[in-house]
Formats: C-alpha cells, structure tokens, sequence
C-alpha cells in the first residue's frame, strides 16, 4: 500500500452530490477483548442515514455502502491492525479500506467529498523507520510504518565466532580473527541495509546492539545511512515487536517534534513581503488557489469554514458567496479538509504541528511556496 498515492486518488474525486463516508476506526481490543468499532459504525451510520432522510438512489447508495462497510468489518478486516481507515461513495464507484498500524480515535464523517486531513496526519505522523538488531554474529533489520511491523532483511556471521579460553599470542591471535569476523559481518549489514534503503522510502534508521561492536558497525555505514541514522541504541538482538516499538517511541516522536520546529522557523523566516512564506486562513487558501504551495502548515487544532468555487477550485474563507473570478456560487466546505485536498493534488507536503504559538498568532495554518507569484516564469 502506497499511502502518498492512495491519498492522491482519494484527493482527485470530484465533489459529489451523493454520501461520501469517510471512517477512522480504533480497531483495537478492549479490556475484554471485543472491538466497539462495529458497533460504533452501526450506531452511526444508522444516525446519518436517519439524518439525510434521502429518496430513491441516493438512499439505495448509502445504504449498499452501509452494508459493504459492516460485512468488511465483520468478515476481512485484518485482526492484527491498529487501526482502520475506510472510505465508501457507491455513488463515485469508490471503496478504499486501509489497515494502519497507527493510533486513531474513531471519527466516522460523511460529507461530499472524503475527509482526508487525519489520513494525511498519519503519513506525517508515521515515517518509514528501518531498525538494525545487530551482535557479532547476526543481525535482523526490521521496517516499521503506517501499515505494519516487519522482518525485511537478516545478515549472519561467515563462520561462527566460538569461545577460546587459552592466553598469550594464541589469545591474540584468536581475537584479532574474532575482530575480522565482526567487522566483515558488519560489512554485510551495511550492504543489507543499503539495498533495503533502495527499495523502501526509509526516512530514517535507528541501528541496535552492545557497545563491543558499536564502533565497528558505526564505521561500516556509508553516508546515505548515516544521514538517515537517528541514534544508536541498547536492545537484545531477540527483542519482540513490543519491547522494539517501545523503545523506538520516543525517539519517532523527538524526530517529528524536531521537524515541526524546523518546518515552522523556515516559515517565520520566510513570512515578509518578498519572502516564500504566507500566514493566515485567507494568505494561505489564495496561495493554495493559485498551486504556490510547497509544504503546508496547519496546527492539529486548525479548523475554519469558507467556499469553493465548482467551476476554478478557488478557494474563500469566511461567508463570501460568490466567486470573484467567474461569480459561481460558492459551495459551502470545511477548510481544514479543503486545504489538506488541494496540497495533496499539487503534491505539496503536508505537516500537521503539535503546537506552535507562531501558527496560533496566525489562524493556525500558513504554508511555505514555491515561488511568488512575480517569479513565476523568471
């Protein structure tokens, strides 16, 4: 699963006047082993289908959609995810189910387009992560992501390293060899690990093992490893998922923490009037309008409400009710959900800040451009 190019299909339907459902579903067990998830979604779609009070096709549409959803959960969800993502439009021939292995609250909305700023949060939120479990003798290298925990690659020692009990030149002999057999299987390891980096977008590498063999590992990795290295830490080579994803925790959230800082100085930096930089609800749909957007920036408390224009995609905050292009109506849109749909179709990057007092100086969004609008074509 591709979740960049899955969020780009999603993004690219087009509004419809049909039920668009759109679920974010905490599929963990509870204390007592049973999932409210289904349960939840029955409650709520029952809820919506009451609330629209729809006729003939549209009502036939959201209830094939209904049914589609609860027999999914019921028969193919993946037990072993964390989390669900499901959007369902019969209307539009569209059907995405996405097992996560992610945290979510359950957050199930139907609107007519799908809502996609969560999704979007999970993709910044949950980087690709390869982990070395390394020691002399073998080493396993794990991808950790959105979708999964998983064994992508194993090294092992040429010849087996054995105990020698004897001293003098024969014990210095022995651990010179010892020393050889490591720093190739090392060797090994970094060749392992710059094919998988090859073959998987790995945003960053944590590297495990004992202090004996750090300095040998550390000096077998080439530089693109170690420009994707976050630190090397203490964990037994046999650890369970558990215990890796425990102690991989904090540091995936110093890593994104450090680049929400620096995602929001590159914005203060850049906010003047010749600068690639805008701030504010009504700066920032003017530039997304116009497909200026480099990275956008919105606080995860980020919300407003404002207007789309159906023929130019142009977009308004606030209560205007005419396009000022081409005088359309407006439609009416949530432009947290709006935003989010308009970087991803000028695949503009996406970061959801924790909390920033600069962005709550500024309506919580802004977003860095890549060009202004007087540089285009110079």
């Amino acid at each position: 699963m591709n979740l960049q190019a899955t969020l780009q299909q999603l993004a690219a339907q087009p509004y419809t006047e049909q039920p668009f459902l759109s679920l974010y579903l905490d599929w963990k067990p509870d204390g007592t082993g049973q999932r409210q998830a289904p349960r939840r979604v029955e409650q709520e779609l029952h809820r919506i289908a009451e609330q629209l009070n729809l006729l003939g096709d549209a009502r036939e549409h959201l209830e094939a959609d209904r049914t589609h959803i609860l027999e999914y959960l019921q028969r193919d969800a993946p037990s072993d995810a964390q989390a669900l993502a499901i959007f369902a439009c019969q209307a539009l021939g569209v059907w995405v189910d996405l097992p996560l292995y992610a945290s979510v609250e359950t957050e199930i909305a139907e609107d007519r387009y799908p809502h996609l700023f969560r999704l979007a949060r999970i993709l910044d939120d949950y980087e690709t992560y390869a982990i070395v479990l390394a020691e002399g003798q073998e080493s396993r290298i794990l991808l950790i992501s959105y979708e999964d925990i998983r064994q992508v690659g194993a090294t092992e020692a040429p010849e087996k390293i054995k105990r020698f009990d004897q001293g003098g030149q024969a014990q210095m002999l022995f651990q010179r060899r010892t020393d050889n057999l490591i720093k190739a299987h090392t060797k090994d390891i970094a060749d392992e690990l710059s094919k998988i980096l090859a073959q998987h977008d790995v945003r960053h590498v944590v590297v495990a093992g004992n202090d004996a063999i750090k300095g040998m590992v550390m000096d077998s990795l080439t530089e693109p490893i170690k420009e994707k290295l976050v630190d090397y830490i203490h964990l037994e080579p046999d650890a369970d998922v558990q215990t890796i994803t425990d102690a991989l925790a904090p540091l995936m959230r110093q890593v994104e923490h450090e680049q929400e800082v620096a995602a929001v100085s590159e914005l203060e930096e850049q906010h003047y009037p010749a600068g690639l930089g805008v701030a504010g609800i009504s700066s920032t749909a003017q530039a997304l309008s116009k497909g200026q957007v480099r990275m956008l920036l919105m606080r995860g408390d980020f919300a407003g409400s404002g207007g789309e224009c159906p023929n130019c995609g142009s977009l308004r905050a606030g209560r205007r009710e005419t396009c000022p292009y081409d005088g359309a109506e407006l439609r009416p849109i949530d432009l947290r959900e709006a935003f989010t749909a308009h970087a991803i179709r000028q695949n503009a990057a996406i970061e959801i800040i924790e909390d920033s007092d600069y962005l709550g100086q500024h309506e919580n969004v802004g977003a860095l451009l890549r060009y202004r609008e007087a540089e285009r074509g110079t």
